[in-house]
């Protein structure tokens, strides 16, 4: 797992998303190999899951203490998220240092809340409520 600086929408038909991931990330080659990504969609309140998923020197242990469940593809889906997007990998490009992974959407699913935000090195609520 990581925590995402990029991810946004592709199409609306068929439902594509991307994420960019540095080739450095230890989730890089799990993405490659595997053939899917699940994005989770963290509310204000889990800021603390957004900063062990960014912290380098927890590779081998970001999930121990989470629930999870599996998606339709299997990937992890944090228990408590504000919403996911489970993907199948349709493409990747390489970017300077990172790739993008174009995902087609499989499965999603959302909740009510505030999704967490991040901005100018820190997380943020930006006062935005999902209905």
């Amino acid at each position: 797992g990581l925590t995402a600086n990029a991810f946004t929408s592709v199409l609306a038909d068929p439902p594509m998303v991307l994420i960019c991931v540095n080739r450095e990330a230890s989730a890089h080659p799990m993405i490659a190999r595997s053939s899917m990504f699940c994005v989770n969609i963290l509310s204000v309140e889990q800021g603390s899951i957004a900063k062990v998923f960014a912290d380098h020197a927890r590779r081998a242990d970001r999930f121990a203490e989470l629930e999870t469940h599996p998606a339709a593809t299997g990937a992890p889906v944090i228990d408590g998220c504000l919403a996911y997007v489970d993907c199948r990998l349709a493409e990747e490009h390489t970017a300077g240092t990172h790739t993008v992974f174009i995902g087609e959407v499989v499965d999603c699913g959302v909740k009510s809340g505030r999704p967490l935000g991040y901005l100018n090195a820190d997380y943020r609520d930006f006062g935005i409520e999902i209905q």
